[in-house]
């Protein structure tokens, strides 16, 4: 064997084992498909909250202004998808958006505020070419949920929602880019849930 044919022949290993390796480690979830199933079935209940509420009003979320520069769409993105599938589920008598002008204060509404804590969306072209190791995206909130007559805080809620880098790689980033609209869902999910309507 020449030299030649013997460094394509070391080059052709080496990119084999490092494709097996990258295959073979996507494959691996540490958990069976029973682990998994039981983990579904012992989600957390939510308790509702102890008044009824007619009105929802969501107001913008708040946010650094570097997140604010980075995601002004993805933010607004978010706020629009929440509200919307509040509408959808016709549960409330009227669900809007919040004025920071105006005062609530002697209505029988509930005020929605989100607070932006941590957020990151990978790019289209982070993801095309360095795949899984362009990271995952991820997006990273809190709620407070207030009382409009009394402006008591009633309950406060974290939410965190990520994506599998594996799974954002093979889409070519569609989770990466669908995780604000994703999170906008699972916050009205949450408020459908322990918000009981008048």
């Amino acid at each position: 064997m020449t030299q030649m044919s013997e460094k394509v022949a070391s080059v052709f290993n080496c990119t084999f084992a490092v494709f097996l390796i990258v295959a073979l480690s996507g494959c691996a979830t540490g958990k069976s498909a029973q682990q998994e199933e039981s983990d579904k079935t012992q989600a957390p209940t939510v308790s509702p909250l102890n008044r009824a509420y007619s009105d929802i009003f969501v107001f913008e979320i708040e946010a650094t202004p570097a997140l604010k520069k980075d995601y002004e769409e993805d933010i607004k993105e978010c706020r629009s998808v929440l509200l919307t599938s509040l509408m959808m589920k016709n549960k409330y008598k009227r669900v809007e958006p919040g004025n920071s002008n105006e005062t609530y204060n002697g209505k029988t509404a509930l005020l929605v505020r989100i607070k932006l804590i941590d957020m990151r969306i990978a790019s289209f072209g982070a993801r095309f070419w360095a795949g899984p190791f362009a990271g995952n995206s991820f997006m990273h909130t809190r709620m407070s949920l207030v009382d409009a007559s009394t402006q008591n805080i009633l309950r406060e809620e974290e939410f965190n929602s990520a994506n599998s880098v594996w799974a954002a790689s093979f889409n070519w980033g569609a989770t990466d880019r669908s995780r604000p609209s994703d999170m906008g869902k699972i916050m009205a999910e949450y408020l459908e849930k322990v918000v009981p309507a008048m």
